[in-house]
């Protein structure tokens, strides 16, 4: 397993983002009695990720006014693309390199989401924590949200026909600030792993 740290800060944000290199999907679920159910998926077709700067990414300061139109509205919603922060992940290796036709790049928050929210990654802070402020994440090359509408993720790039040199290479995405409600000032804290797998 490959767990790497990436933190994307300024004052008042931070988002801490691991690499793993491998997948494992959980579903649990707990009844009266406290029993579990799990379900995992446990593959080979993984990659070797790093990241640039030693994971760290700094987001601008912003004031509460920047989540709001004139009239008061939010003035983004978690799949609008408007830009944001940019970092890249890069791809060194992957354990199959001959017959890749696909990469998927998938990001998961390691403690849940918030309610109806699948698409934010949540705010994880304790101490001096803004209130109703996550991050959204967007593929560059895609322009959407990592995270789809249930809260799954998977970004996917065609590789097929491509060399290693042309696609063990970065990776670009951006992250930016996202309102749930009513903007309270403060830190932002947000862990996320993210994997690759191949097809």
């Amino acid at each position: 397993m490959q767990l790497l740290p990436f933190l994307l800060r300024q004052p008042g944000l931070v988002l801490l983002m691991g690499l793993t290199g491998w997948l494992w999907s959980g579903i649990s679920q707990a009844g009266s009695n406290l029993d579990i159910n799990l379900t995992a998926s446990i593959v080979n077709s993984t990659c070797k990720l790093s990241l640039e700067n030693g994971g760290e990414v700094y987001l601008p300061n912003v004031t509460r006014a920047w989540f709001y139109n004139s009239d008061g509205s939010s003035k983004y919603a978690p799949t609008d693309e408007a830009g944001g922060t940019p970092f890249n992940v890069r791809l060194e290796d992957c354990a199959d390199n001959g017959s890749i036709k696909q990469l998927i790049f998938s990001f998961t928050p390691q403690s849940g989401f918030w309610s109806n929210q699948n698409q934010v990654f949540k705010n994880d802070a304790t101490t001096g924590a803004a209130q109703n402020v996550g991050i959204v994440i967007f593929s560059a090359d895609h322009k959407t949200n990592v995270l789809n509408s249930d809260g799954s993720s998977n970004v996917i790039y065609d590789v097929s026909g491509k060399s290693s040199s042309l696609y063990l290479t970065d990776y670009q995405f951006y992250a930016r600030y996202q309102n749930t409600g009513a903007v309270v000032s403060g830190v932002v804290t947000s862990n996320v792993l993210v994997d690759v797998n191949y097809e």
